[in-house]
């Protein structure tokens, strides 16, 4: 039988479908968003642009899926408007204090400075100022890599010497700034990276640079605490989740923009349901907005929420199975049951795991970021459709579309 929205659909004739299917998606997810894609961080923006304006120094702690990196680029437009100069670099697929050096300098001689416009000999005497770095035009633009140093060096001139040029930028009275996203990796790469970035910016204080990490845990042992190697370096901005009240107006805004209406009640099931975590919250919006029906209600929302369940499933009994049984054990004792107290005796008896296992599963599923330790409720299951497939999808064959009465009790 045809739903109530599938029969209101159907009675509106082939012109309504026609319009709806030329329209494009307004929600953006997996990938950082821009413009007005971007969920409302006005507070946070403001303070993170102000500060890049002013030569002061942030470290930007956010779980992924947060908006991060998004809040990044919207700080890097308002203050590339305001009339500074902002590189940006990315140490995620760093492996080497020689890939820092090299990645530093691309975004500040390309992003900041704007050295890789122009000819051949242009660019060549402008880096010329920088010995041992070596363009060369490939396929998609410019590549820059650091030629072969002596035995020995540690590439810490090398890492310093891009902020210097940006530091001689400021001196002439233009704002600069240097963003470092997925900072976190310099622990992986070389136990004294951060020695060397204290140093830049204890003599570059006229450099404002943005430390950005997504493993908390770390970031806080860079920055905060005693013996931390970054210690008041740094004002800290942690992200949590936007508020419901602007997410709710956000994807309301939005799906009026698309051309579609989204019930007050479905753009607050979308958000309850996902946690409030921004790339989630659009996910489900999204695909809500993929089925085109109008309007999108709390039941095109729930069936959203199985056609993202049944699509994920295959990648998520992957993730699932790449975990040892210990992880699996704990991942299911969290999922829907967040808990502060793994040590409590009714946590450990309903997991089944002695102490020192569950610490080490905890630990385990930390370290890859399946779980966070969440100020409000403890330990929890960091991906809420994760944590939905694992209450509700494990027993699923692959290819199997998950059962809607499984997660409405028959209420679809």
């Amino acid at each position: 039988m045809a739903s109530r929205t599938d029969q209101k659909d159907a009675n509106r004739g082939p012109q309504f479908a026609t319009r709806l299917a030329s329209r494009g998606n307004p929600f953006v997810s997996g990938s950082p968003v821009r413009g007005d894609q971007f969920g409302d961080r006005r507070a946070e923006t403001d303070f993170l642009a102000r500060r890049m304006r002013l030569g002061q120094n942030v470290f930007v702690m956010s779980p992924r899926r947060f908006g991060k990196t998004s809040l990044l680029l919207r700080a890097n437009e308002e203050t590339r408007r305001s009339g500074g100069r902002v590189a940006m670099a990315n140490l995620f697929y760093c492996a080497s204090r020689r890939e820092v050096a090299e990645q530093l300098t691309r975004s500040v001689i390309d992003g900041a400075l704007g050295w890789l416009q122009g000819t051949l000999q242009d660019v060549k005497e402008r880096l010329s100022r920088l010995p041992g770095v070596s363009p060369s035009i490939e396929h998609g633009g410019w590549k820059i890599s650091l030629s072969v140093s002596p035995a020995g060096d540690d590439f810490a001139q090398e890492i310093r010497r891009p902020v210097e040029l940006l530091a001689e930028a400021a001196r002439r009275g233009l704002p600069v700034a240097l963003v470092i996203d997925e900072f976190q990796q310099v622990v992986d790469i070389d136990d004294g990276l951060p020695g060397v970035f204290k140093a830049i910016s204890d003599d570059l204080p006229e450099v404002s640079l943005v430390f950005a990490g997504s493993r908390k845990h770390v970031m806080q042992r860079l920055f905060v605490g005693r013996g931390a190697p970054l210690q008041n370096a740094a004002e800290m901005l942690s992200l949590g989740v936007i508020e419901e009240r602007e997410m709710v107006s956000f994807l309301r805004a939005r799906a009026f923009r698309g051309g579609r209406t989204i019930t007050l009640g479905a753009a607050v099931d979308a958000y309850r349901l996902m946690r409030g975590i921004p790339h989630f919250v659009q996910l489900l919006a999204s695909s809500a907005f993929d089925r085109d029906e109008e309007p999108i209600d709390e039941l095109v929302v729930k069936r959203a929420l199985v056609d993202v369940l049944s699509r994920q499933h295959g990648e998520l009994a992957i993730r699932y199975e790449s975990l040892n049984s210990t992880q699996r054990r704990l991942l299911r004792a969290l999922a829907g049951h967040p808990t502060r107290h793994l040590d409590a005796r009714e946590v450990l008896e309903r997991m089944g795991l002695a102490k020192s296992s569950a610490h080490r599963a905890r630990d385990g599923l930390d370290e890859v970021e399946h779980i966070i330790l969440d100020e409000r409720f403890g330990w929890r299951v960091a991906d809420p459709i994760f944590e939905l497939w694992v209450q509700h999808g494990l027993e699923l064959d692959l290819g199997e579309r998950l059962d809607p009465a499984v997660l409405w009790g028959g209420r679809q």
